[in-house]
């Protein structure tokens, strides 16, 4: 999406007092919390990108130098942030169409979010727009430019949230699987949380995940029972494996196990058409795993990998109970009895499964049984599509 008639208006200009530290320049990553602010915006396709600058401006406009934004200095920082929404406001372009405004100490927000927003401003007639987690508004909110004026004529009281607030009617929230809409830098405690999240950047947390699969997706419960169990699988594997000194990372086998099956609900091809929802949702790590867990090519000498442990562990499972390969391909055969192509990919993936079960037990020198506990019994189907 490349839309030259929406502004970002990131708001850099405040004293950060709470914090006792700058926030537009704090150190997140490999950049500063205010070009990881300008970055997502461009990623996301929005060529005009403006930072409001005030206290330690000029430092604000070195740090973003690099970046495709302009800046527009606000002398009355000091007396809040809403003078900072004003100073974005009057700088606009005569032909932009609407507004984001998103201050610099909200900075983990991912591009699929704005683009969503986004594409909701394109397709409804309401004039505010807010990015929801779980039901909760956050940033970046998305405005109108009609609305323009008479934010500028707000007399300020209760700030853009007050003025906001008397438009409700004209509002609209957009379902985000996106925590960090909420997640702000207020605090030395917040910015910790900030950086341990970091650390698998690119991975959803259990609460994003738990948004995804119960709000947006809305995965009827026999699903999300199946996934769940999978994830538990894929635990024991993972722990099993690295236990052997094998490097598999126990966070993206997780969360790959527990959204492998997020686009079951489509008739054929739900792997891949799951992988590109995960990845159009900013969790392109995940994406080849779950695109591989319905079929996936191994050899004995493949070494072990996060989509191997998937794909076992989503072999390993019927319904949501531990079953034992044999038994979970046995349904399989007797139902597709009379398809010969089709009996011809079961039984390919049932080798495979057969393949990286073997290399898992020679690895850990331990039984599926031993390593997972004792496979228990069926208690529903899970495999409605056609192997």
């Amino acid at each position: 999406m490349n839309d030259a008639n929406i502004t970002a208006i990131v708001l850099a200009a405040g004293l950060s007092k709470r914090m006792g530290r700058f926030k537009p320049l704090l150190p997140l990553g490999a950049c500063r919390t205010v070009e990881r602010v300008a970055d997502l915006f461009l990623a996301a396709g929005i060529k005009d990108v403006l930072v409001v600058t005030g206290h330690r401006g000029a430092e604000v406009r070195q740090a973003t130098a690099s970046r495709r934004v302009r800046w527009f200095d606000n002398p009355d920082y000091r007396n809040g942030m809403f003078t900072s929404v004003l100073a974005g406001i009057r700088a606009l372009p005569d032909h932009c169409r609407g507004f984001f405004i998103h201050p610099a100490d909200i900075p983990l927000v991912r591009p699929h979010t704005v683009r969503r927003v986004t594409a909701a401003f394109e397709n409804a007639s309401t004039t505010i727009f807010y990015p929801t987690f779980d039901g909760r508004r956050g940033h970046p909110t998305l405005i109108r430019s009609c609305l323009g004026t008479q934010i500028l004529q707000w007399p300020g009281m209760g700030g853009l949230r007050a003025f906001l607030h008397g438009h409700e009617i004209e509002s609209l929230e957009v379902p985000v699987a996106d925590e960090a809409v909420l997640l702000d830098l207020d605090t030395p405690e917040d910015y910790d949380r900030l950086l341990a999240r970091l650390t698998n950047e690119g991975l959803p947390s259990a609460e994003e995940c738990r948004v995804l699969m119960d709000g947006i997706q809305a995965l009827p419960a026999s699903i999300t029972a199946h996934s769940r169990a999978v994830a538990g699988v894929a635990q024991r594997l993972t722990q099993a494996l690295n236990a052997a000194g094998v490097g598999i990372h126990p966070e993206l086998v997780h969360t790959a196990a527990l959204l492998h099956d997020i686009a079951r609900a489509q008739k054929k091809a739900h792997a891949e058409i799951g992988a590109r929802l995960l990845e159009s949702h900013g969790f392109a790590r995940l994406a080849p795993i779950v695109g591989a867990h319905m079929d996936l090519d191994v050899d004995a000498d493949q070494s072990m990998d996060e989509a191997q442990v998937v794909y076992l562990a989503d072999k390993l499972v019927l319904g949501d109970q531990q079953v034992e390969l044999q038994q979970r391909f046995a349904r399989q055969i007797e139902k597709f009895s009379g398809d010969p192509p089709v009996l011809a990919a079961i039984a390919r993936r049932r080798e495979n499964a057969r393949c990286i079960q073997a290399k898992v037990e020679r690895i850990t020198g331990l039984s599926i049984d031993a390593i997972i506990g004792a496979a228990g019994g069926n208690t529903g189907q899970h495999d409605k599509e056609r192997p």
